[in-house]
């Protein structure tokens, strides 16, 4: 080797570790930077004239694993749909109550036959009276409050779900950005390695919204759809554009529908199922929400009301009339407009004389308040969205039914916990293999102190030489 390659040698080594430094110094800098990858130089030999010439840089390395990314975003999209439907759930059963608790509509019912009972021992008691009539307001407030819960919590899930598809479409439009930026820096040689950890960064926040899968070309840029296959993003959106827009009862994806949420049957047929179209992520627990979790609660409420309603009528003297519970007009379910007979305000008599009676019965006559608590006994067929039991009473179906949905909220937060863990876990593969640990980086930047020393001293002996060489020929 020569003394003028062992200077070129040395000199591609001061400039490769000086490479190296900088982005070494970018790495830790941006060691808690989330989606952060760490950057590596890819280093080959330079060989001239069959000898080793030094070291020169190939590229800048971004290696990760696209594996891992996938199944980390597709663990945190069941999380976030699962999450997103534990919330909703929640707020409606923190209404509901436990079957013990004071303002749920079990123990409401339950009051409301302690109460005829107390009756039954002073049928003619003033208070007591006054007592039959406060407890069943007070159950037939409790429908109408768990039922109001249920269409707020709808009304939620559906502003929430707006928010979900404005953050989508706002993200893929920076994506289609970012694809062209991307290709045409590449396409020129340059490193465009900040500018794909914020693609990631912006499909990772996707991913949590909507279930996707990504496709990445040969020029760099990616292309999003669905985790069934309908595409959300294969070009630069223009402005405008909506990928994924509520349109009426519908959530649709490029124009078609992908969910009806609107009440009754979809105008053109049965809608897709969500379940197969959607998937995952925030968008599924709130679709799920408002097309399944909260018109099932309703159903259920809606058969405790219609139960309460004829089983006091049966009770009266003409079962097709009025009894101590009625129907007001309008379109919402039963419980949202179940209420006490007017009847009875002011004329409390009637709870111990029956509501369609002309006058009070005899004092001591206790033969409709014995009907009235056979209302309570008296078994009905309820067919109930989940909850079938064709011979319950009241009680028994009440109590099940505040059970089932408290049942719904700890299976949906159970599984949350559950997919939250594995979400995490993958995560965390993901941070420890793409992302900057410190100890590494500071171990290699000794090595890269070392290498700039040892190519500094090469040049200086080389220097050394020369200088030797000048004064022998002079």
């Amino acid at each position: 080797m020569t003394v003028q390659l062992a200077l070129s040698a040395a000199l591609s080594g001061l400039r490769t570790t000086q490479q190296q430094a900088a982005l070494l110094s970018h790495n830790l800098a941006n060691a808690t930077t989330a989606g952060y990858v760490r950057r590596d130089l890819n280093l080959s030999a330079v060989v001239t004239a069959g000898q080793g010439g030094g070291v020169r840089v190939d590229s800048i390395g971004r290696k990760v694993d696209e594996l891992l990314i996938r199944d980390a975003r597709y663990e945190t999209s069941r999380y976030t749909a699962q999450e997103a439907r534990a919330s909703a759930l929640a707020d409606y059963a923190l209404v509901l109550g436990q079957p013990q608790d004071q303002k749920s509509v079990s123990t409401q019912l339950s009051k409301l036959q302690q109460a005829f009972s107390r009756l039954h021992d002073m049928p003619n008691d003033d208070a007591a009276q006054n007592a039959v009539v406060s407890q069943a307001t007070a159950l037939a407030a409790g429908l109408n409050s768990a039922a109001d819960a249920a269409q707020a919590v709808i009304g939620d899930a559906r502003d929430r779900l707006q928010t979900s598809v404005d953050t989508v479409n706002a993200a893929l439009h920076r994506v289609g950005d970012l694809n062209g930026s991307i290709a045409a820096l590449e396409a020129r040689g340059g490193d465009a390695g900040d500018l794909r950890d914020e693609r990631d960064r912006l499909l990772d926040q996707v991913s949590q919204e909507i279930g996707i899968r990504t496709y990445t070309g040969d020029d760099g840029q990616v292309v999003v759809m669905t985790r069934n296959g309908q595409t959300l993003m294969d070009r630069s959106l223009e402005p405008g554009d909506t990928p994924l827009a509520l349109v009426g009862g519908e959530l649709q994806i490029n124009g078609q529908r992908l969910a009806w949420l609107g009440d009754g049957a979809p105008p053109s047929g049965t809608a897709p199922n969500p379940d197969t179209e959607i998937q995952t992520g925030r968008i599924m627990g709130y679709v799920q929400t408002i097309t399944r979790d909260m018109p099932r609660a309703l159903d259920q409420l809606d058969q405790l009301a219609e139960g309460l309603v004829q089983g006091f009528q049966a009770a009266e003297a003409d079962p097709a009339g009025a009894g101590l519970f009625v129907l007001a007009a309008g379109t919402d379910g039963a419980a949202a407009r179940i209420a006490v007979n007017p009847a009875v305000q002011g004329e409390s008599w009637r709870v111990r004389s029956g509501i369609q009676a002309a006058a009070p019965l005899e004092p001591g006559d206790q033969t409709q308040i014995d009907k009235f608590l056979g209302a309570f006994t008296a078994t009905h067929a309820f067919s109930a969205t989940d909850l079938t039991m064709p011979n319950a009473t009241l009680g028994a179906y009440a109590t099940a039914m505040v059970s089932a949905q408290q049942g719904y909220r700890t299976g949906a937060e159970t599984e949350m916990n559950a997919r939250k863990i594995g979400a995490d876990t993958l995560e965390t593969a993901r941070v420890n293999r793409d992302g900057v640990n410190i100890d590494d980086e500071m171990q290699k930047l000794l090595l890269i102190e070392q290498s700039y020393g040892a190519s500094a001293q090469v040049i200086q002996v080389a220097g050394r030489m020369i200088d030797i060489l000048l004064q022998i020929k002079g």
